[in-house]
Order: C-alpha cells, then sequence, then structure tokens
C-alpha cells in the first residue's frame, strides 16, 4: 500500500459560540494575528501574516459536552523552545488558567482550553534526531512533568510579541474511536502509526510524532462529530507535491470517497463528518514549508 511520506497540517477552521468572548483569547492569550475579518468569519495567523486558523462565528453553538465526539484539541506548534518559555511567561502575566502541561519527550507542550471549552495545545518539538531512531521509529512519548522553569529562563531575555513566523498547526487530536480511525486513516488514506496507547492512534505522515491523534479514553467515542456544538469542521492536508496528492486521491476515489474539487483544492468528508482538504504547497513557500517539522529544539 502506498504510504503518505510527506505532508504538512494547513488552515483549520473551527465554529464558536461568540466572536465577542473567542477574539480577545485568540489574540490576547493565544497570541494570533487578526488576518481578516467579516461579519461571520476570521482568519488568523503568525507575524508573518501566514492563515494558520479561520473562524466561524455560530451563535446557537452549544459548548460540545466531553461524552460527546470531536475535538480533543489542535496544537500550535512554535518553532523553538524560547518561544514556548516566552508565550509561557505571556500568559502567566495575562493570569489566564492553563489546564496541564507535559513533556513528552519528543515535544514539549502547554495546554489551555478556549472559552467555548475547544482544547489548545502549545507546544515546541526537540530535535528530531532525539527522538527518531536508525529506522524511522519513535522514541519517547508519554507525560513527564514539564520544566516550566526552565521554559521560562530559557526566555528571559525575550520579549512576546505574538506568535512568531514559523508558526504552524503541528497536529489536531480528536475525541474519536481509533478503531474507525485507523481503518480510514491508516489503511484507506495511507498515515502511518506512529503510537497506539490504550484506547487511542497516532498517526503521521512520514516520521513525525503525529500529525493526527485519536482516543477514546474512558468511554467508547463512536460515531460522527454533531454540528450543534462548538469545535473543528474543517482542516487543510498540505502535500509538496502534485504526485503525492495524486496518490491519495486515486486511494480515496478506489475506495469509494466521494472527492469534490473546489479551487486548488480536493475536498472529501471523512468517515466522523469533517471536511478533509488536499492542497499542494505554493511554489514560493515550499523552500520554507514544515512537512516534517525536523528541525525545530
Amino acid at each position: 500500500m502506498n504510504t503518505i511520506e510527506q505532508v504538512r497540517l494547513g488552515v483549520t477552521e473551527l465554529h464558536v459560540s461568540s466572536f465577542e468572548r473567542s477574539l480577545p483569547f485568540y489574540t490576547d492569550i493565544l497570541g494570533f494575528t487578526l488576518l481578516e475579518q467579516t461579519d461571520s468569519t476570521v482568519t488568523l495567523g503568525s507575524n508573518a501574516k501566514e492563515p494558520i486558523l479561520v473562524l466561524k462565528e455560530d451563535v446557537q453553538l452549544k459548548e460540545k459536552p466531553d461524552h460527546e465526539p470531536g475535538l480533543y484539541h489542535f496544537a500550535v506548534l512554535l518553532p523553538t523552545r524560547k518561544n514556548l518559555g516566552t508565550w509561557l511567561a505571556h500568559v502567566i502575566k495575562k493570569g489566564y488558567p492553563l489546564i496541564g502541561a507535559s513533556d513528552h519527550f519528543f515535544s514539549e507542550a502547554i495546554y489551555l482550553s478556549d472559552p467555548d471549552g475547544i482544547g489548545v495545545e502549545i507546544y515546541a518539538d526537540r530535535p528530531q534526531d532525539i527522538w527518531v531512531g536508525e529506522h524511522g521509529e519513535l522514541k519517547g512519548g508519554g507525560n513527564a512533568p514539564l520544566d516550566g522553569d526552565g521554559l521560562l529562563q530559557e526566555a528571559a531575555d525575550s520579549t512576546w510579541e505574538g506568535l512568531p513566523a514559523g508558526t504552524v498547526m503541528g497536529h489536531l487530536h480528536f475525541h474519536l474511536n481509533p478503531e474507525e480511525a485507523d481503518s480510514f486513516y491508516v489503511n484507506t488514506l495511507g498515515f502511518h502509526i506512529r503510537m497506539a496507547p490504550p484506547a487511542s492512534l497516532f498517526v503521521a505522515g512520514g516520521v513525525y510524532h503525529h500529525h493526527l491523534a485519536f482516543n477514546a479514553w474512558g468511554r467508547g467515542r463512536k460515531g460522527a462529530i454533531d454540528p450543534r456544538f462548538s469545535g473543528i469542521r474543517s482542516y487543510t492536508l498540505v502535500f509538496p507535491k502534485e504526485d503525492d496528492r495524486t496518490s491519495v486521491v486515486e486511494r480515496l476515489t478506489k475506495a469509494g470517497v466521494h472527492m469534490n474539487t473546489t479551487g486548488k483544492s480536493n475536498e472529501f468528508i471523512d468517515p466522523f463528518g469533517v471536511l478533509v482538504r488536499l492542497q499542494i504547497e505554493e511554489t514560493d513557500k515550499k523552500e520554507g514549508a514544515e512537512y516534517g517539522q525536523t528541525h525545530r529544539g
């Protein structure tokens, strides 16, 4: 079976219940730059003005209960450990509550929630040669305590100026049934399994630790995402070359997945009701594209 060897996450779309509540969080707390705004849509990016998130407002939305299928968290990947320390100092100064912090060996991560209860991870990767073995195997993992003091010390001479250039959407983690995800995302779409702890599945293109994750921790989360709740509606997979995308489109079509072409995207609905866009890296962005997020430290 052909597999995905190079890919990165592009723009992710979230639906929230109130811009009045959400925008201060996404800009003042997380540090996104507001790139464009209409009555119902906001586009957010880094200081380099590269779009990362699209928020759409729907005042009828309710917060997703824990037992419902949906997004566990989206994860914003910062270029360096110093950037993570600078962000941590910023959020401490703001007094916004954090809900967790972990050292995963391959990355250092800090967790919080947006005003709609959508989970957010802000993280930085360690250099790839630490956590990728000789044969491409993933080393490490787990949830050790985060060295928060060390992060703050590393960033002691820096000033927070928003999400820096080079910030990307690193991965998406879902409260969705891992067996269903394995059947589609691994066996059909072509992602590699990188970790499979109890009741969970972590997959990636190539040797990255994970681009997507799925868990049923504490309960069997089966079925599609309910659009009555706030959370994810779509995301983008960006490939370096047309041949890479074509291979995925051919596999999906052969498996009976209905594909649409919209502008520069091939699109399909995954088994959980999420719209997935398949795009090619624009020529002027290929040189700096982070398909494996491999050089970060």
